[in-house]
């Protein structure tokens, strides 16, 4: 029987580290009678690593198939080292502390000659503990001990290691989130004039008794909405709309609120190999995380009204921030649509804007949820992924938005893990969200 070795980390096994949080412990090294040591050193590093395949084309493959290359690329974010025991004898079981903590920034430098424009070659803030499956390979951002243990003779070193996993914090402290606004000048509705022929706007325009009362309301709608959003906060969100055709008899007219539908997109970068010929793959899910139909809320011009209660991110270890390190990004995209009704017209009002979604704000300074909100919450059933068959092409309709892209062809596989992206989700689940990297309740 061989040496035993571990690492054994103080407090809680687990605890979730953040920026310049201390990491300490005993390496336990046991053995029977006397073992002949050479050197015992651990490690503290944090590995950024991508890896994907993709087919090789030859002209001797008749039936279709090609063989596929691996490619991998590993980075270091950091890599600190103490050296535990030098050359000696061990006797029976015996210990050393080590004592390590978090950087502020990644350690290497790159140069952009070497890995082209994209490629993030600067220190910068860590990113968090991450994992996903992407088109044929996996992208995994992991923090780590590792405890090396050489010994004497021809036999082989022991390693161990412990994941220690990582959370960014917060740079500045918002409790409440910010609110935009965005006038939406290209999608200027005019009800009255849908229902008009060619012929009548021609005329219209010829008149001079054209009027504000003929030609009805011109309406400019306006998104209010947050551009960054952490874990636990409410997402505000509302719309106004503005009668720029003001008259005397539009001065009491109202719209009415008909529908909303809010969507949450992820888009991952995982890129492989130091130059631009080498694979990067991108993948893009999209889910539905509120769906409100048949409203008829009226409200004034000139108001805001607001579109969902209660509506937030879940505060979970499955919410990953957004980020971007040296081979692997996060982002998301928010796509909001309202329905619209005037003098039983419809307009619909489509935007997309980037969200942020910050690193988790610590539970003891969130301000609690109201009352009142809490009675509006009806959670349903957890979402369960489907996967499309891999024999047949998939039915696009039933796939609900799901899609997915890579640089060059290969075998598109994905299956679920604790760090993967936004999955497709049936229509009739608005309420509760859980599901890969996020969980998202609204009422």
């Amino acid at each position: 029987m061989g040496p035993d070795l571990r690492i054994l980390i103080d407090g809680d096994n687990a605890r979730v580290y953040r920026r310049g949080d201390k990491v300490t412990g005993r390496v336990v090294l046991g053995v029977e009678g006397e073992e002949d040591i050479r050197a015992l050193k651990i490690s503290f590093l944090g590995t950024c690593t991508t890896t994907t395949t993709r087919p090789v084309y030859t002209p001797h493959h008749t039936d279709g198939t090609h063989p596929l290359q691996r490619y991998q690329e590993r980075i270091q974010l950091f890599h600190f080292e103490q050296d535990l025991l030098a050359e000696c004898v061990v006797k029976n079981k015996e210990s050393w502390t080590f004592d390590f903590k978090f950087p502020e920034l990644t350690s290497p430098r790159y140069s952009r000659w070497q890995h082209g424009p994209r490629y993030l070659k600067s220190p910068h803030p860590l990113p968090p503990s991450f994992q996903t499956n992407t088109p044929g390979g996996q992208a995994v951002i992991s923090y780590l001990l590792k405890a090396t243990l050489s010994r004497g003779g021809n036999q082989d070193a022991l390693e161990t290691q412990e994941l220690l996993p990582y959370h960014p914090t917060p740079q500045d402290i918002h409790l409440e989130p910010k609110i935009c606004t965005r006038v939406l000048y290209a999608q200027v509705w005019k009800p009255l004039s849908d229902s008009r022929t060619t012929i009548d706007r021609a005329l219209s325009k010829l008149s001079r008794r054209n009027s504000a009362a003929n030609n009805g309301p011109r309406i400019i709608p306006t998104l209010h909405y947050p551009e960054s959003i952490a874990p636990g906060q409410n997402i505000p969100l509302y719309i106004s709309v503005e009668n720029t055709q003001f008259s005397a008899q539009l001065s009491f007219a109202q719209c009415e609120l008909d529908s909303v539908t809010v969507k949450i997109s992820t888009h991952t970068t995982s890129m492989c190999g130091q130059s631009a010929s080498e694979p990067e793959d991108m993948m893009v899910k999209h889910v539905t995380c509120l769906s409100k139909t048949n409203i008829a809320k009226p409200f004034p011009f000139g108001k805001k009204l607001k579109l969902a209660n209660n509506f937030r991110l879940v505060d979970d270890a499955e919410c990953v921030p957004s980020f971007k390190t040296y081979t692997i990004t996060r982002r998301y995209d928010f796509n909001v649509t309202i329905g619209l009704r005037y003098e039983g017209r419809e307009f619909k009002v489509r935007c997309t804007t980037l969200l942020e979604i910050l690193p988790r704000i610590p539970r003891e300074l969130l301000p609690s949820m109201p009352e009142d909100e809490e009675t509006e919450i009806d959670p349903l059933p957890l979402y369960e992924p489907r996967e499309p068959s891999r024999e047949f092409a998939p039915e696009y309709e039933s796939l609900h938005e799901l899609e997915r892209s890579s640089s060059s062809e290969g075998e598109l596989s994905y299956t679920r893990s604790w760090g993967s992206s936004l999955v497709s989700t049936p229509a009739t689940e608005l309420e509760e969200l859980r599901f890969g990297d996020l969980r998202i309740r609204s009422g």
